[in-house]
């Protein structure tokens, strides 16, 4: 006969540790009684429900009818096409388990998961120490890391029909999730604003009581089978509006989670991500400021604005503040990384000398992913010094983990589907690197290298000079040249030769150095002559 042991390896296949039923049940336990499954009776059914039955052996019974009528006392006329809630409910368990254990179950040895698709969880076992300690109020969830505060505000519910209060749930839980991906983001937990809901109060007092410097509210009103959603950022120090959108959809029962999960990740995308609202806000304040004064957030951001100019001037003061920042915090893995970004750069732009650079950019990376192997960023670094030394292999395993941590994060996807089109996948990479550009259209404007070198592959030459021209960077020596080399294969030769002097005014050493400096990012001969076929068009001598 099967134990409640034996079912737990049957469901865990790829687990190589055995589970023990004790330990889950301590586990669902421990879940159970933290705060954000504390303000909601439902969810504690559900999930209690469905780990029990699969300890007890009775997958099989985890049925939507069988979680309405069992554990939420429907009776026996239940017809899930008419009353949502148990899908409705499946997708806030799922949110509050992964918001679980990006927070106070960070560190559990086990993990309790819902898969999409079914009911049926899944038990992981990890290799880190138990979680002690009570679960962050909305006091200590600030300091859980660095970076700005947000907060999503309850919904409004406009409908006047009590049954979208799922919904309007929902999406802020959705809301709350998604912005927990982004680990520069402090998040505060739906527990603690579900306090303001229906209350009237000034968003500077709000933000006061929870300590945070952005808030994220809205409305939801429906009409008909259309939903409208209203939502709004806003700046808890003075009350401004810095973003706002509407959304109008169909709705339906059987699109009511991937409605909340759609409209939460464009949304994430373009208020949390880098280069988004909030970032963009702070990054004009950092600037402001002088290089001694800088917190090493505010470094990060100097890093952020750099990426986008990529001019010698905004190299020297990233660097000066981002090794401040190491030497104030050298276990931060992410000052590492950025270093490892830098020290990159020197080595593939030639934007100032420094010695041994790559291997200067490798040794960072490394330190950084020590320190935080589960950030998406020092992961992404690690894969760019692996572009760099031609380590095909290395890189694209690296890439595909740091694609797995967050893969709704604009420009950090953005930027790995960039690097793996210029390594020659050229259509996983693009697609990806238009899925970034998608959720956020704040984008360094050398992400359009990518598309230009795919029609210079494919003698598009219209569609390379196209992207060439959306690069917009004329401190940034690619600019001009791709522009050149557009236009020198197109025949301009007048404008062809107007951009190559632009180009080596930016670098006048540029004749020696072309065929480097753009094997650095075209990995392979044919696209390298390719390019210097155009710039030798419009008249470059080497």
């Amino acid at each position: 006969m099967a134990t409640a042991s034996d079912n737990v390896a049957m469901i865990n296949p790829a687990s190589s540790d055995s589970i023990s039923a004790q330990d889950i049940q301590a586990e669902l336990e421990k879940i159970l009684a933290s705060p954000d499954f504390q303000g909601s009776a439902l969810l504690r059914q559900m999930l209690r429900f469905v780990v029990e039955k699969t300890l007890a052996g009775k997958t099989e019974e985890i049925k939507g009818y069988s979680i309405a009528t069992q554990a939420f006392g429907r009776d026996a006329e239940f017809d899930g096409n008419k009353d949502p809630i148990v899908r409705i409910l499946g997708g806030r368990l799922r949110r509050a388990l992964e918001y679980y254990y990006l927070t106070q179950g960070a560190h559990c040895p086990i993990r309790i998961d819902i898969p999409k698709g079914t009911y049926v969880p899944v038990f992981r076992s990890g290799s880190r120490e138990p979680y002690e300690g009570a679960a962050p109020s909305a006091e200590s969830a600030l300091t859980l890391t660095s970076g700005p505060s947000v907060a999503v505000l309850p919904l409004l519910n406009l409908a006047g029909d009590p049954q979208q209060e799922y919904f309007t749930d929902g999406l802020g839980e959705e809301l709350i999730s998604e912005l927990a991906r982004y680990q520069d983001l402090r998040v505060i937990a739906f527990q603690s604003t579900r306090f303001y809901k229906g209350k009237e109060l000034d968003v500077r007092e709000i933000g006061r009581d929870l300590k945070v410097r952005f808030l994220v509210g809205g409305s939801v009103r429906k009409a008909g089978g259309v939903i409208k959603i209203n939502l709004q950022l806003i700046d808890a120090r003075d009350g401004s509006r810095l973003w706002g959108e509407q959304f109008c959809r169909e709705l339906t029962a059987d699109r009511i989670i991937a409605l909340q999960e759609e409209i939460a990740r464009i949304v994430v995308g373009k208020i949390g991500s880098l280069y988004g609202i909030i970032f963009r806000t702070l990054s004009r304040e950092a600037r402001r400021k002088p290089p001694e004064s800088l917190e090493t957030y505010e470094a990060f951001l100097h890093f952020y604005h750099h990426n986008t100019v990529l001019s010698p001037r905004t190299y020297a003061e990233t660097l000066e503040v981002l090794e401040k920042a190491g030497q104030r915090e050298p276990e931060s893995g992410l000052v590492w990384s950025f270093l490892s970004f830098l020290y990159g750069q020197s080595y593939s732009l030639h934007i100032a000398p420094l010695a041994s650079s790559l291997e200067l950019s490798l040794a960072a990376a490394r330190q950084g992913v020590a320190l935080e192997p589960e950030n998406q960023i020092t992961r992404a670094a690690l894969a760019h010094v692996y572009f760099f030394r031609n380590e095909r292999e290395l890189f694209l395993a690296e890439a595909e983990t740091a694609l797995a941590l967050n893969p709704n994060a604009p420009t950090p996807i953005g930027f790995l589907g960039w690097l793996l089109a210029l390594y020659g996948e050229w259509e996983q990479g693009l697609a990806i690197l238009a899925k970034g550009i998608e959720l956020n259209p704040h984008f360094p404007g050398w992400f359009h290298m990518a598309p230009c070198f795919s029609a210079i592959l494919q003698e598009d030459c219209s569609q390379a000079y196209q992207e060439a021209q959306q690069l917009r960077m004329p401190q940034l020596f690619w600019d001009p040249l791709l522009r050149a080399a557009s236009l020198g294969r197109l025949g301009h030769r007048g404008k062809a030769a107007q951009a190559l002097a632009e180009l080596l005014s930016l670098k006048p050493d540029f004749p020696q150095q072309a065929r480097f400096l753009i094997g650095c990012y075209a990995k392979f001969d044919y696209l390298i002559d390719a390019i210097m076929d155009g710039l030798r068009l419009a008249g470059l001598k080497t």
